[in-house]
């Protein structure tokens, strides 16, 4: 195990700059949300998305692109071989089924009829190929670090092995950053040409991409599925929330919009447009360096987490639309929301001071760097709000505001001080929120060693297929990193808010941020 261990390390490390790109430009949650009184749905039309970012490096090469703006994009195009339903449950998809043979070996028998947007038709070559580039690829390389070999058993069947059991596999394969390419096209284009164009077997094409403008996809008429209900799909890049909220209120063609800030959504709903119910899986999540410094005392650990009041900063700092959560989201399906049982979590003043007390610091001075850019604006008063908090408990929190790209840097090398902010986005298995957390080797984990509990808990999370099983696994780990304060996690929102007007019928948003279900959705008028 302890190979796999730093094999895990080695490709984790690469995982934060994907994770943290994700939470610079980047929402959904678990079920739908129509307008109560939708009208008939006509055929055809254009459905108009106003988004605030489009794709950032990378584009829409799905092997070089980390960012969330890039998956809202490539989703439209590319798919994987298995998905997940609104539950969280795997479900066929390019593979019409798949058969865990033993521990180490499975194998995915690939859907008839599917062929890519030009009618070429899908290969178990094209997905062999593909899986090797996610691989070898430093956007997708850590979900497959325990990964054998892949090979094609004959023309419809693919075999994935490991080197040890992996729980993780059928999670990671149905990621939607899975993506299955043509190999042809993929090898025979240049690396640039890939990041501005696309050929997959998703529902839509891309038609057209005007830089820091829209992008404009049309549907699929080769589509293996139900094809789209319209025939474009634009989505058209709004940086200010203002402007992107005037355009869905002026009606003259934004159908649909997405925001951060709650304020807005709450002034959108009470004007009778429609909000999805978006999953909370950003989490607001403060990484501990504990070589050196207060927090290397877990008692100094506990009591900052006893003196968060996790519900202020909620309703002060989100108008009440977050959650408290533990390392898992709580929009996730595995996620576990925090109660009275959970080790430091109660907002106690007063036992933050005994811990203090007797770890002889009873007023520590303590440092949290945060992204200062305007895209993470919405962050501060989370962070002003916990100041007032930690003094209460004699614990003085200096505030450092700097520029993302310092604090990615920084995140990565292991050398912030104190704590670091850096938000998180939804996985594609519980497993992956603890990588950088409980990973020893990687220079962002202070707080274990190969010997901590925390850490072996970690491993068998990865190791336990049994579903049940996985849930008690996951439920001890959660609690021991709260007892431990390996990291802590000020509450749980979404990526962001969906919200439509009354053009728009049958849209169901996704559980994993990705307006999925666009293909699905149609016009009224």
């Amino acid at each position: 195990m302890r190979t796999i261990t730093r094999g895990i390390a080695a490709t984790a490390a690469v995982a934060v700059l994907g994770l943290s790109l994700a939470a610079c430009a980047s929402g959904s949650e678990t079920g739908s949300s129509e307008s109560a009184e939708a009208l008939p749905a006509v055929e055809g039309g254009a459905l108009v998305y106003a988004s605030d970012v489009q794709p950032l490096a990378g584009g829409l090469d799905p092997y070089v692109a980390q960012a969330f703006a890039n998956s809202n994009a490539l989703v439209q195009i590319y798919e994987p071989l298995l998905a997940k339903d609104a539950d969280g449950t795997i479900i066929p998809w390019l593979a019409e089924s798949w058969e865990q043979v033993d521990d180490l070996t499975y194998t995915f028998t690939l859907r008839d009829g599917v062929t890519f947007s030009d009618g070429t038709p899908l290969t178990v070559d094209d997905v062999v190929f593909s899986l090797e580039q996610i691989r070898a690829s430093s956007a997708g390389a850590s979900y497959f670090p325990t990964v054998d070999q892949i090979s094609a058993l004959d023309e419809t069947t693919v075999q994935l092995t490991t080197l040890v059991p992996d729980a993780t596999i059928l999670n990671i394969l149905s990621y939607r950053a899975m993506a299955i390419v043509n190999q042809a096209w993929y090898e025979s284009t240049s690396e640039a040409d890939r990041q501005t164009s696309a050929l997959g077997t998703g529902p839509f094409v891309l038609d057209e991409w005007q830089d820091q403008v829209s992008m404009t996809f049309t549907a699929n008429e080769s589509y293996w599925g139900e094809g789209p209900e319209v025939d474009t799909l634009e989505f058209p890049f709004i940086g200010d929330e203002n402007a992107r909220a005037a355009q869905l209120r002026q009606g003259s063609g934004t159908d649909m919009a997405w925001f951060r800030d709650p304020i807005q959504v709450q002034s959108l709903e009470s004007e009778g447009y429609t909000v999805g119910e978006n999953a909370a899986t950003r989490s607001l999540t403060m990484y501990v360096n504990a070589s050196d410094g207060p927090l290397a005392d877990v008692k100094v650990r506990q009591a900052v987490s006893k003196a968060m009041d996790r519900q202020a900063l909620i309703d002060f700092a989100m108008g009440g639309m977050a959650e408290p959560s533990l390392v898992v989201p709580v929009g996730d399906p595995w996620g576990i929301a925090p109660d009275e049982s959970t080790p430091n979590y109660a907002h106690d003043v007063e036992g933050a001071k005994a811990l203090l007390a007797e770890a002889g610091q009873a007023s520590p001075t303590i440092t949290l760097t945060y992204a200062s850019d305007a895209a993470f604006a919405l962050d501060v008063p989370m962070v002003e709000v916990l100041k007032q908090q930690l003094a209460e408990a004699g614990i003085t929190l200096e505030l450092v505001g700097k520029p993302w790209t310092e604090v990615l840097q920084s995140y990565i090398g292991g050398t912030w001080t104190d704590l670091v902010l850096v938000p998180g986005v939804y996985m594609p298995d519980p497993s992956a929120y603890f990588a950088t957390v409980l990973t020893p080797g990687l220079p962002m984990v202070t707080t274990v060693d190969e010997t901590s509990p925390e850490v072996a808990l970690y491993m068998q999370l990865r190791s336990t297929f049994d579903e049940a099983e996985r849930a008690e696994v996951l439920a001890q780990l959660e609690a021991a990193v709260a007892e431990n304060v390996n990291v802590l996690v000020a509450y749980t929102g979404p990526q962001r808010y969906e919200v439509w007007g009354d053009t728009v019928t049958g849209y169901e948003v996704d559980p994993y941020t990705y307006r999925e279900g666009l293909a699905a959705t149609a016009k009224t008028s």
